[in-house]
């Protein structure tokens, strides 16, 4: 797609405001149980959920006000997002509860954005220029959050999800499970790079 056409600027500004509305519930829960806003934002900070979600926020607002990022940037997005979701119904959903306005939110990040941005991909994303070696731009964002967060969780003592917890599972366990994730990352990646060809 070389211009934004009307429905997708609309679909983009839908996802930012349905994405705003779940942050600022969510920043608002977090001050309440950290005691700050510099307490909430360090806490949040810390999660690939909520940094792949405010991208997502940041570059559908953008959309919506006709600023068309790459392909190879919505590819990245739509495929971070996507595992978000992924890998927190596989995975992560059994390991806490979230009750009332938490629960909202917890959907919001982890279900209703992501299904928002894929559907959106399905309908609009993709070029007539994408190829499959657009494929290679999947990986750098994991990459950095992972470096960041075994840094982050070196420091603090605190790793955000239990199979990057080096301190617990140990370094040949984590390297194991990087591969994993980066390998579906790619697999992902391409089911969204095959759709995108498909769609032309």
């Amino acid at each position: 797609m070389n211009r934004i056409i009307p429905a997708a600027r609309i679909a983009a500004g839908t996802i930012a405001v349905i994405g705003i509305a779940n942050f600022a519930l969510q920043i608002v829960l977090s001050v309440e149980n950290n005691g700050s806003l510099i307490g909430a934002f360090t806490a949040l900070s810390r999660y690939f959920t909520i940094l792949t979600n405010g991208a997502v926020v940041i570059v559908m607002a953008r959309m919506a006000l006709g600023r068309m990022p790459g392909h190879r940037l919505m590819l990245a997005l739509v495929t971070a997002i996507a595992m978000v979701a992924m890998v927190f119904h596989a995975v992560l959903a059994d390991l806490q509860t979230f009750s009332g306005l938490g629960a909202v939110t917890n959907q919001g990040f982890h279900t209703v954005i992501p299904a928002l941005t894929v559907l959106w991909w399905i309908a609009f994303g993709g070029t007539p220029g994408i190829v499959w070696r657009d494929l290679a731009w999947v990986l750098p964002w994991p990459v950095v959050y992972t470096a960041y967060a075994l840094v982050r969780g070196a420091v603090t003592g605190e790793y955000p999800y239990p199979f990057l917890d080096v301190a617990a599972i140990g370094w040949p366990m984590l390297a194991i499970n990087v591969a994993a994730l980066a390998a579906i990352f790619l697999i992902v990646g391409a089911v969204f790079v095959g759709i995108a060809k498909v769609r032309r």
